[in-house]
This record gives structure tokens, C-alpha cells and sequence, in this order.
């Protein structure tokens, strides 16, 4: 089997490989020199296996792939970060202070840095690595007041809840859009994608911060809410974080999604979304010569030009090509 398929075909992150190796030792070596882990159960050694890990680094967090094509455990030190893992093929487990949280196609595990991770043969996984001190942030961007502690999460993440199925999809269109990308930390919707991910985390997951998310939060009134908007209009061709959100408003991450909600029916990104979709439909209706809907999507920050044309479609009610051919032939552009 070679290093650029697997049994169901796919190697996700293949832009970004961080190792492949079929030699045990050179394994072991790898483990304990990049991520100073361990075995804990030891494998059978042998020469004819196939250990692939794919890392992309963004702005603020990790995503991974790995696979090692054999039966191991392993031990992984402890960490500032935050592991959130998703099955991609097969079943595994992670051990934390004594307590199994199997990772399966129903169940995600959110873990500490310290565990130990217990791999079937046919097990692959996808992970997400936050730091504890970017959650720790944001988590007081959302509520407005200091966290004040560590986070302490509940491992099993029901896959087959609402909370859990959201979350899913968001993680699946980060690793998309991280795929289509040279570059995943510079790229404008990766970005948003993180930022977005980052609060979903925070929001459908139980963990010791809860009750700060569910106190209750005041509107962030009429002038906040301006600059905010503002904001967005300005900067419509750059990444939007919540970060800059709240601090040209002035007003609490909770306060400015409530705001938005109140008086725009949508969230700030989502507001963000439709403003650059206006900006497309204009682009397109007054082309230049080298106009294409590829290129007017990637400018609005859409990474993949098919989710663009059912965005624009759907906000519009007709396709981009065919404002895009209108407007050519309104213009007299070749």
C-alpha cells in the first residue's frame, strides 16, 4: 500500500505532511523527537508498516492526520493545548485520568495534552489542537468577564446531538477549505473558519465554563453596534475576527451576537457573508476583461468557487455566471 492511499482511499491534509515511515524505529524515533511521545503498549516490531501524519498549521490552532497502519498505544506528554479528535476510518480510545472515552464515528473525544491514545490497526483520526490560553481568551470575549480558572472539559462529544452534529460540519468545512489552500494561515475564509470553530467549541461543548456562556447578557446597544457594523463594511475583503469586533465596539462578543441577532436576524460573520456577497454580485455585474466567477469568489473570500455559486444563487436567486454574462454583454466586455 503506498503513502498516498489508504484503505478507503484517502489521506486528508495530504498538502501538509508532517511524516511518513515504514521503518519501526524510525517510527519510535519521530514519536519521541517531534511530539516527545512514547509507546505505552508496545507494537510488533517489524518493517512493513505505514505511519503517516499530516499537520496544517493556522492562525491560532493545529489540525492533524494521523494513521499508523498497526496496533499501538501511545503516550503523549503533558501540553498547553486542548485535543479534540474525530474519527476518520475505524475505532480508537483515549485514556485520561483513568477513564476510556472511545472515539468512533458517533463519538468524539476532547482531551487534555496528557493521554494515552490507543490505535486499532485501521484507525485514523483528525484532530484539532487549541491552546488553552486562546480558548481561555475568547471564552472572555463571549461573556465579558474574566475567566479566572482553567477550563475543564467533559471528554465524550455526543456526535449525534445538535450541539455536536454543528460542530462536525464546521470542523468538516475547515478541514475543506484548509485542503483547498497553499497557505491555510493567510487565507481569508480559513481564518473566519477557525474564529467560527473556536466559539462553536466553546459553545456546544460542556465544560467548567458554562455558566459564565449562559448568565444573562444585555444588548450591546445602538452605538456599539454602528462601529461594529462599520467595521465590517471597511474591512469586508479581510478576515473578521471577533477579537477586532469587540474592540472597536467596545461591547462583550455576547452582546454583539445578541445585537446583531436582534436587529440584523443573522451573526456578525453572517452579516460579513452577505456584505461580500453584495460586493460579488457587483463585481460581476461590471466586469473587467478578466473577470471570472473563480476569481470573484476567491476575492470574497469563498475557498471553494461551488459553495460560492450556491451561496450567491441561493441569496439571489440566479446563478453567478449568468450575472457575470449580463453584465459582459451590458458592457460590451470581450
Amino acid at each position: 500500500m503506498s503513502a498516498s492511499t489508504t484503505i478507503n482511499g484517502t489521506r486528508r491534509l495530504a498538502k501538509f505532511p508532517a511524516f511518513a515511515v515504514s521503518n519501526f524505529d524510525r517510527l519510535s524515533a519521530i514519536l519521541e523527537g517531534q511530539l516527545g511521545a512514547k509507546f505505552a503498549r508496545l507494537p510488533v516490531r517489524g518493517d512493513n508498516i505505514e505511519a503517516v501524519a499530516n499537520a496544517a498549521l493556522l492562525t491560532h490552532s493545529q489540525l492533524w492526520f494521523c494513521a499508523y497502519g498497526m496496533p499501538l498505544s501511545v503516550k503523549f506528554p503533558d501540553g498547553d493545548y486542548i485535543r479534540l479528535q474525530f474519527q476518520h476510518q475505524g475505532a480508537g480510545g483515549t485514556w485520561e485520568r483513568g477513564q476510556l472515552t472511545g472515539v468512533t464515528a458517533r463519538q468524539a473525544c476532547i482531551s487534555r495534552a496528557e493521554v494515552e491514545i490507543d490505535f486499532a490497526a485501521d484507525f485514523e483520526q483528525l484532530v484539532w489542537r487549541i491552546p488553552k490560553g486562546i480558548l481561555e481568551q475568547r471564552l472572555a470575549l463571549l461573556t465579558g468577564r474574566p475567566v479566572g480558572y482553567a477550563l475543564d472539559f467533559v471528554p465524550a462529544l455526543d456526535l449525534t446531538s445538535p450541539q455536536g452534529m454543528v460542530l462536525k460540519q464546521l470542523f468538516d468545512c475547515l478541514i475543506q477549505s484548509v485542503e483547498l489552500q497553499a497557505n491555510p494561515s493567510s487565507a481569508l475564509v480559513v481564518k473566519e473558519l477557525e474564529q467560527a470553530l473556536i466559539s462553536a467549541f466553546l459553545a456546544t461543548c460542556d465544560h467548567s465554563g458554562r455558566p459564565l456562556l449562559e448568565g444573562a447578557t444585555p444588548g450591546a446597544g445602538s452605538r456599539r453596534l454602528s462601529r461594529a457594523e462599520a467595521h465590517i463594511e471597511a474591512n469586508w475583503d479581510k478576515p473578521i475576527t471577533i477579537e477586532d469586533l469587540v474592540e472597536v465596539s467596545g461591547a462583550s462578543a455576547r452582546s454583539l451576537f445578541r445585537s446583531f441577532k436582534e436587529t440584523r436576524g443573522c451573526t456578525p460573520m453572517e452579516f460579513a457573508r452577505r456584505l461580500r456577497l453584495q460586493h460579488a454580485r457587483q463585481m460581476l455585474s461590471l466586469p473587467q476583461s478578466n473577470t471570472t466567477v473563480t476569481m470573484v469568489a476567491f476575492t470574497c473570500g469563498f475557498g471553494d468557487a461551488g459553495h460560492f455559486a450556491r451561496e450567491f444563487q441561493r441569496t439571489f436567486g440566479e446563478r453567478p455566471s449568468d450575472v457575470l454574462v449580463r453584465g459582459r454583454k451590458q458592457l460590451g466586455v470581450a
